[in-house]
């Protein structure tokens, strides 16, 4: 099920935006090294992940404004 819009910018940047300032922004690099999202709420950073083409990796995690996060 699809939930979110997805924008291009180019075929190695592109959007997908889930609505209420939530939003995922991949960069895709050539070769073995795959793509970076990074995830964004409310207009923060909350985590990033390299997601190569042989899998397991996992979202390292931001905390810049611990309080503010619910």
């Amino acid at each position: 099920m699809k939930n979110y819009k997805r924008t291009d910018i180019n075929k190695d940047l592109w959007i997908n935006d889930y609505g209420n300032n939530t939003f995922d922004l991949f960069l895709r690099a050539s070769g073995p090294t795959g793509a970076v999202v990074y995830r964004y709420e409310e207009g923060r950073l909350k985590w990033c992940q390299r997601r190569s083409y042989g899998g397991g990796s996992t979202p390292k995690h931001f905390n810049f404004f611990k309080s503010d996060w619910s």
